[in-house]
């Protein structure tokens, strides 16, 4: 059986959504992937656009292009490694501060990878990170 990435992408979503519920956050997914937000997260009061990519391994997460990325710097991209079961979360703005993102947020495919460098450096941006950003972003 072949495997349909949009569905598998929009199951990710979902179990992301449901991880951020038992969290504790409210969670507003989008209908339609509209503008490069997959859903809003909320906590006391304040809210959070967020894209979720998943796949399988840390590289090649296509479609975080210079203009999703350029529209709201603030904007939360959530990277999903399934066969890790692990994240990691980056605003546009630290994507736009690295210097290979740079480059591949502008090629006719738009991706980042994660080498190893790039997964060591944003070691804390895993899914403890995440939550502790939202919730500290949001009393702030």
């Amino acid at each position: 059986m072949k495997k349909n990435k949009l569905a598998i992408g929009k199951r990710n979503e979902f179990a992301i959504w449901g991880y951020l519920l038992a969290e504790g956050f409210d969670v507003y997914p989008s209908l339609v992937d509209d503008k490069g937000i997959d859903g809003i997260v909320g906590y006391k009061g304040r809210y959070f656009e967020i894209q979720i990519k998943s796949g399988e391994n840390w590289n090649n997460q296509r479609g975080i292009s210079r203009a999703v990325v350029c529209e709201n710097p603030n904007r939360i991209f959530l990277i999903y490694n399934t066969t890790e079961d692990e994240v990691r979360y980056f605003t546009g703005q630290h994507i736009l501060d690295e210097l290979e993102w740079q480059q591949s947020i502008d090629w006719d495919i738009s991706q980042i990878k994660l080498p190893n460098r790039l997964l060591e450096k944003y070691e804390s941006h895993n899914w403890n990170g995440f939550v502790a950003y939202l919730q500290a972003s949001a009393l702030a």
